[in-house]
């Protein structure tokens, strides 16, 4: 993605930043959405490095790092020498012994798959049963060891019982046995010293996988065994009350064993699934019931202890909650995978001792700074750009209540000069502010306003967008104190009157009820492309939704997650467990404890405390950062008495743990992490001390030259814009800018994304600013990754010279990568779908060229408005030309891709030849629509029966007769602007067919031809028009015709549209046509581009022969991600087969998809059985040429006849980041509820035995090794 770029102008920025001039490129890819601008500065050189090296990674540590990379690729077999070598290096490490064990059970677990895989052959299953025994007694060895060195009982049971479990399975006769000694070893476990241990959680998951396996534990493990299991759960459920699973596991073994006391467990249930409430009544309501009658129903039966009527009810529940993302979740915190235990201690260690030695060493200079007084008497400050000119201005709040704006005006030597441009007397007194842009990324709100001088509403969408490549929206300020909450406007254009500079925005923003509050951040919380806020207060956590216009709507959280006198006094956003969701983390100062604000899609919250992480009493700070480069998010709290490092370790989607806690000494005031020696490694500073952080921890605090105790944070940004970054700190009622002047500070990256604001090109997906993507920064073998939270995103470089290349994953899901980034570049991006449909080629006899697009009728869990669903329907007749049809060996071959975020569910395929005479052209009449306007029909007009346009007129008036007269790819754009992705104003085309018509049809019917393609919206942008009031709803295409007095009425409601890319629609005009005045328009708000437009008028069809093709065969098969192009933003993309790369494109989903290799059967006919292919998948079809021939003087066309469905992984589809649930013939909703989970279960079932491949998490959320190559 990253190299196709082309330079298309250069321009000086508006003033010199610096002694060396900065010019900026700017690079066009084919179309826009986010601009990355990207400045390398090299000031001084600690040492020369390439980047694409190894160098700083050898001996030990390279072993380290292969080992590692190895495990995680679940290469088992390779990483087990290296462990065995590491060991040896390191007799007593932990870590190391840990790392070696888990690779040996691991290895246990791949050879037991294997030999019990029935879709192995006989020979593949015995090699691996050979294999097993060595590997099984081996992996009692290391878990032994392990549990030797570290006194670890909780991980040597939890081990052990996985590889005791794969013996019972392998060997059956002495199953019965193994799983008594292995039931009898984990209740003995919980039952004792270990089952207080909060680790012990790892054991509830083999305890009830143990209990799945067997009907009457008495009977299996002896008599006694039920209450053993019951107390067991019970009192693992009462130590993490918080965890769904063990409270539903806790709740049935206690019916089982007639305990009244399993009613607390209803109660914990209830309590603990409110967060899911919206989906939950979606699934339950379909039935008649409701959460709370159920839940007291299953109380009574309890309490009455009528046991019998509990047992339905307590099915209900555990049927209701399986599927639950929140149940998912807590089942892998009792059950996790091996690799989620991994240990990164020995690494961080020797990564280190490596940061001492070139490429990556501290700085040689201490940290110094030259101190500036800004202020006197203000006590709140942030950096802020209020004019969008790239360089850092300043916010402040005095003790008297006003609001001022400190412009910075630098000189030719990078020296600042600061003026008082804008104040502010507020009738409050705020404790904090932040800034941010609170319009969607392309609002018109004429109130929205940009640096240029124009509003939004009055921007020339006409004019070449691709120069506006800066951040260009005026951003605005959010004050939060006892008062509650208030919003300012900014308005820097210099033909703006002083007084009105800065003004408190009046009105209903939906935030005026608040008070009392600690702390707010910005974020887009359900991914729909605008900035919400999360706001700590007195009353604790609230999730306020942006509708795009700068007023909000809460989505309220449940309210039993953190206690009600804990207020959180600091937030921290990140997508935590890497599932592309934003998460919050908080810290509460009473208890001390760090907080999760867990995000589970679909506006639904949960709360609860990471007790993993010890609590630090009074605490003022949290903050996230991928301190040791190992792809999972780290924690750092502060307070005055202490500091701590939680690295965290994420091994899955959804999975984050702590595996470590370093502390240190506290801070007096509240803190920032920034790179002030470029060193790559961040410093903790605040309260006037400075902390380097890295692998090793936290080293001791050290004085700066600047002293602050203020419970506002020392803020940071390159003020000169020199490569280091300098510092913002309120001192004693005084604000003070602290300019780095450290010597000898390393090389740097400064990266800068935006969302385009111009009108005719936004897409409305990702905010202005990109706030709350990850950026990733790979160099040689490092990795950094920050969480951009403000307009530039700074990297340390060190030495190096170079970068291998930026990745950033957007709020949405979008992914871009950079390649090797030159100096001083402003690169866009190009602007591409994320989900749409499978992807159709044919062998032309030359190729596999691109054909057209499928199953656009079929779309799953696709939103249209909130908690509304779209209608799918699942088969469609597309027709292909048959020039790009060509026979080879006999047989017909094409090919259907899964190359967007999505996955594709294929149960039927059928290709019918149909040939006819050269004169006469056949259409199906396929459109997207319901059954009722989509009949399968085959239309065929000769050349005498169609009826060219006379005239066409588009929406302004403009004359498009000719662009409408051929189907050429010259396409007719009836609207002027959009307002989101997929939506416009109301436009139409006027056709003109005077002179065509007879003016009796008699027997005759006539029928509109239309060809053209449609850019959608998706779910989350649907649902970001729902929520704007200012926005009206889509309009899909409509006909129109002239009344008796020439006015324009509506005749058809919905003739519907042509699916995604070129196709052609037929509709029929018979009874709405008016013969004596024959205009027709077409109306519509979608993004459709017409192409060409006939009529036929016929009393019959011309003749037609088809023929089926059987099918020869099929096969699932990788193929990648085929190279786009596109002609012109009017032009749909298209790609080409031949150009592939095999980098995954997206983040990785739930679930598993259809095995490599043979899947005849799952497509032969419509049975429910069907093939599952997502991103980098392919179906490898052909069919036989048919036995009669094409006549002389005829072609031949096909038409194909394709049944199934596409999901979307866009964050707002319903189940969008999970492959399942299965969709199936005879649904009436989607997803399942109450009603049809059965029927659901009985299609997951039919297709279980091919569903047996994953996504690798690794492969997307890849660290580099040495070993691999980079992303392309």
């Amino acid at each position: 993605m990253g190299g196709s770029v082309r330079v298309v102008s250069e321009q000086e920025t508006e003033k010199s930043k610096s002694s060396s001039s900065t010019r900026w490129a700017v690079v066009v890819a084919i179309l826009i959405a986010l601009v990355a601008i990207i400045v390398l500065n090299l000031p001084s050189t600690n040492g020369p490095n390439p980047a694409g090296g190894t160098d700083g990674m050898s001996g030990p540590l390279l072993e380290l790092n292969q080992a590692l990379a190895a495990t995680e690729n679940m290469e088992t077999a390779q990483a087990a020498p290296l462990w065995e070598s590491l060991r040896k290096e390191f007799p007593d490490d932990p870590s190391v012994a840990l790392n070696a064990g888990l690779n040996a059970v691991l290895r246990v677990d791949s050879l037991t798959a294997q030999a019990t895989d029935g879709n192995k052959t006989k020979e593949e299953q015995s090699a691996a049963r050979g294999q097993l025994g060595a590997a099984i007694a081996d992996a009692r060895v290391a878990v032994d060891q392990y549990a030797k060195i570290s006194g670890d009982e909780v991980t040597k049971v939890w081990l052990a019982s996985r590889v005791d479990s794969h013996e019972a399975t392998l060997v059956p006769a002495m199953s019965k046995s193994l799983r008594r000694n292995l039931f009898t070893r984990l209740i003995d476990a919980l039952a004792g010293p270990i089952g207080d241990d909060p680790r012990a959680i790892i054991l509830g998951g083999p305890l009830t996988e143990l209990l799945a396996q067997v009907e009457d534990p008495d009977a299996s493990f002896g008599p006694g065994s039920t209450k053993k299991a019951a107390a067991a759960l019970a009192k693992l459920s009462d130590n993490h009350p918080d965890n769904l699973f063990l409270a539903m596991n806790a709740l049935m073994t206690g019916v089982d064993v007639q305990d009244k006391k399993a009613s607390r467990f209803v109660d914990r249930m209830a309590g603990l699934v409110e967060s899911m409430r919206p989906t939950l009544v979606k699934y339950i309501e379909s039935d008649g019931s409701t959460m709370e009658s159920l839940a007291q129903r299953l109380r009574q039966a309890i309490a009455d202890g009528k046991w019998q009527d509990s047992v339905q009810p307590k099915f209900i529940w555990r049927n209701i909650l399986t599927p639950l993302e929140i149940m998912r979740t807590d089942r892998r915190r009792t059950m996790p995978h091996p690799l989620d235990r991994l240990s990164f201690d020995t690494l961080r260690r020797l990564s280190a001792e490596a940061a001492e030695a070139n490429p990556l060493k501290r700085a040689e200079e201490s940290l110094q700074f030259a101190n500036e007084d800004l202020q006197q008497n203000a006590n709140v400050a942030i950096p802020i750009d209020w004019d969008v000119d790239l360089d850092t201005d300043i916010a402040t709040v005095d003790g008297d209540g006003v609001l001022t704006i400190w412009n910075n005006d630098l000189d030719s030597e990078s020296k600042s000069t600061w003026t008082q441009s804008a104040s502010l007397k507020l009738d409050f007194e705020p404790t904090g502010m932040i800034a941010t842009e609170l319009f969607m990324v392309d609002s018109s709100n004429p109130e929205r306003l940009k640096r240029d001088g124009m509003t939004v509403a009055d921007d020339d969408t006409k004019g070449l967008y691709a120069q506006k490549v800066r951040h260009d929206v005026i951003p605005g300020i959010v004050l939060f104190g006892k008062s509650g909450v208030r919003l300012v406007a900014i308005d820097s254009r210099e033909k703006t009157e002083d007084a009105k500079r800065l003004t408190l925005v009046d009105g209903n923003t939906g935030l005026q009820d608040l008070s009392n509050v600690h702390a707010v951040i910005a974020g887009d919380m359900e991914g729909d492309g605008d900035v919400d806020l999360v706001v700590s207060a007195d009353d604790g956590i609230h999730v306020f939704i942006n509708r795009g216009t700068r007023t909000f709507f809460e989505s309220k959280l449940p309210a039993n997650g953190f206690d009600v006198d804990d207020p959180a006094t600091s937030l921290a956003i990140a997508d935590l467990d890497r599932d592309l969701d934003l998460d919050v983390v908080t810290v509460h100062a009473a208890s001390g404890r760090v907080g999760l604000l867990e995000n589970l899609l679909h506006l639904q919250f949960r709360t609860r405390y990471l007790d993993e992480i010890p609590a630090s009493k009074d605490a003022h700070s949290v903050l996230v950062a991928d301190v040791d480069g190992n792809i999972a998010w780290d924690i750092i709290i502060a307070s005055k008495s202490e500091s701590a490092l939680a690295f965290g370790r994420t091994a899955d989607v959804g999975v984050w743990n702590v595996e470590r806690v370093e502390t240190g000494k506290g801070f007096a005031g509240a803190c920032s992490l920034a790179d002030l020696d470029n060193d790559t490694f961040p410093e903790l500073v605040g309260g006037g001390s400075v902390s380097r952080l890295g692998p090793w921890g936290i080293v001791e605090p050290t004085p700066l030259n600047i002293v602050t105790t203020s419970s506002q944070p020392t803020l940071v940004g390159d003020v000169n814009i020199d490569g280091k970054l300098d510092l913002l700190s309120a001192q004693e009622n005084a604000v003070v800018v602290s300019t780095n002047t450290t010597p000898s500070v390393g090389h740097h990256l400064t990266v800068r994304f935006r969302g385009i604001s111009d009108n005719a090109e936004s897409s409305g997906r990702v905010n202005h600013y990109a706030i709350g993507s990850v950026l990733e920064l790979r160099f040689g073998p490092h990795y950094r990754a920050q969480i951009v939270t403000s307009p530039a995103t700074h990297f340390g470089l060190d030495g190096l010279q170079s970068a291998s290349n930026v990745r950033i994953i957007m709020p949405n899901g979008l992914t871009q990568t950079i390649a090797e980034p030159t100096i001083d570049v402003v690169l866009e991006e190009e602007q591409s779908l994320k989900g749409s449909c499978p992807y159709l080629y044919c062998w032309d006899g030359e190729k596999f060229a691109f054909a057209t697009d499928c199953l656009w009728a079929a779309p799953l869990g696709l939103q249209v408005a909130q908690g509304v669903v779209a209608r799918d329907r699942p088969w469609e007749y597309l027709k292909v030309d048959g020039d790009l049809v060509q026979a080879r060996d006999g047989q017909y071959e094409l090919r259907i891709t899964e190359e967007l975020w999505e996955v594709a569910y294929i149960d039927h395929l059928e290709l019918t030849a149909v040939d006819h005479p050269d004169d006469v052209d056949i259409w199906t009449n396929e459109k997207v629509g319901p059954a009722s306007i989509a009949t399968p029909t085959i239309y065929s007009f000769d050349q005498s029966q169609v009826r060219q346009v006379t005239a066409a007129l588009d929406t302004q008036g403009n004359d498009v007769t000719d662009l409408l007269r051929e189907s050429d790819q010259q396409f007719v754009q009836g609207f002027e602007y959009r307002l989101r992705q997929g939506l416009c104003p109301p436009h139409w085309i006027d056709m003109d067919f005077t002179g065509q018509v007879p003016p009796s049809l008699d027997d005759q019917r006539v029928y509109l031809v239309l060809r053209g393609w449609i850019l959608p919206t998706d779910s989350s942008l649907n649902i970001q028009i729902d929520q704007n009031p200012e926005l009206p709803r889509l309009e899909f295409p409509s006909l129109w015709v002239p009344d008796s007095s020439g006015q324009w009425q509506r005749k058809i409601e919905s003739i519907g549209f042509p699916g995604g890319k070129t196709k052609t629609i037929v509709v029929d005009v018979t009874d709405a046509i008016n013969t004596d005045d024959p205009r027709l328009r077409v109306r519509t708000s979608a993004q459709i581009y017409w192409d060409s437009a006939m009529l036929s008028v016929q009393s019959q069809p011309a003749e037609i022969k088809p023929q089926t093709c059987s099918l020869a065969s099929a096969e699932v098969a990788q193929h990648g991600f085929s190279q786009k192009s596109q002609a012109s933003p009017r032009h749909p993309e298209v790609y080409d087969y031949q150009i592939t790369s095999s980098q995954p494109r997206w983040a990785p989903l739930r679930g598993k998809v259809t095995q490599l290799g043979d899947c005849d059967p799952l497509i032969r006919s419509w049975d429910d059985q069907m093939v599952v292919i997502s991103g980098g998948d392919e179906i490898r079809v052909r069919f036989n040429v048919p036995p009669n021939p094409v006549p002389a003087g005829w072609k031949r066309d096909f038409v194909l006849h394709c049944v199934g469905w596409d999901k979307d992984a866009d964050l707002n589809t319903l189940t969008g980041q999970s492959i399942g649930p299965l969709p199936m013939r005879e649904m009436q909703s989607y997803p399942p509820t109450m009603q049809s989970q059965s029927a659901f279960d009985a299609v997951e079932s039919l297709n279980a035995t091919h569903l047996n491949r994953e996504q690798s998490f690794r492969e997307f959320w890849y660290r580099p090794t040495g070993l691999h190559d980079e992303l392309e």
